[in-house]
C-alpha cells in the first residue's frame, strides 16, 4: 500500500487494543493486548503486526513481543504465550 501524504522515513501504524480475560482459580485476570499493524511497505510481510501485553500502571513496554502477518495471528500468538502465566510476570520478569 502506498500512502501519498507520508514523507520519507515516516510510517503509519494502526493500533488495535484487545482485552484478554482468563480464569485464575475463582477469580478472573485481565490483561490488555496492543497490536500495532504497519500500514506502509514492510521488508518482511510476515512481521507486519506486532503484539504485546499492556497495562496502564505497570511497565509500559514488557519483554514479550510477538510478530505475525495479520492482526489475528499476532493476537493469537501473544495469547498463547501469555496463557498459564501471571500478568505480573509479563511486566516484571525474574532475572
Amino acid at each position: 500500500m502506498t500512502i501519498p501524504f507520508l514523507r520519507e522515513s515516516e510510517r503509519l501504524v494502526r493500533v488495535h487494543r484487545f482485552r484478554f480475560t482468563g480464569g485464575r482459580g475463582c477469580a478472573q485476570g485481565t490483561t490488555d493486548i496492543i497490536v500495532e499493524e504497519d500500514l506502509g511497505p514492510v521488508a518482511d510481510p510476515s512481521s507486519r503486526c506486532q503484539a504485546r501485553p499492556d497495562h496502564p500502571t505497570w511497565v509500559p513496554r514488557p519483554h514479550l513481543y510477538v510478530t505475525a502477518g495479520t492482526v489475528e495471528g499476532a493476537l493469537a500468538a501473544c495469547i498463547e504465550k501469555m496463557r498459564g502465566g501471571r500478568a505480573a510476570d509479563l511486566f516484571f520478569p525474574e532475572a
